[in-house]
């Protein structure tokens, strides 16, 4: 079980992932580069913590992977996702998700 202090870097860093998602949007992004550009802001946020919350937005119906369309690609690594409609206004607060709200 999570800390109130782990809890709201959870919430902190899942934020700041939907916000890069959002700059990004509409185009999607590979999700190395996605991860670069986060680590790039926040250095703790580790590579296990960042493909769950990738799948918790997908889960969610945040993300969508685009590749997956063609035939999906064959590492993590290399998948291409983008915002959804409802990922989109989540990530500008316009719908509400309380598992990120600090």
């Amino acid at each position: 079980m999570h800390d109130k202090r782990g809890i709201a870097i959870i919430k902190q860093q899942r934020r700041q992932l939907l916000t890069n998602l959002d700059l990004f949007y509409p185009t999607p992004v590979n999700l190395d580069c996605l991860y670069r550009t986060v680590i790039n802001i926040d250095p703790t946020y580790e590579k296990v913590l960042f493909r769950k919350d990738i799948h918790y937005f997908k889960d969610k119906g945040y993300i969508e992977f685009v590749d997956d369309k063609l035939g999906g690609m064959d590492s993590f690594d290399k998948k291409v996702v983008k915002l959804t409609a409802v990922g989109k206004e989540v990530a500008e607060g316009t719908q509400n998700n309380p598992a990120l709200e600090i």
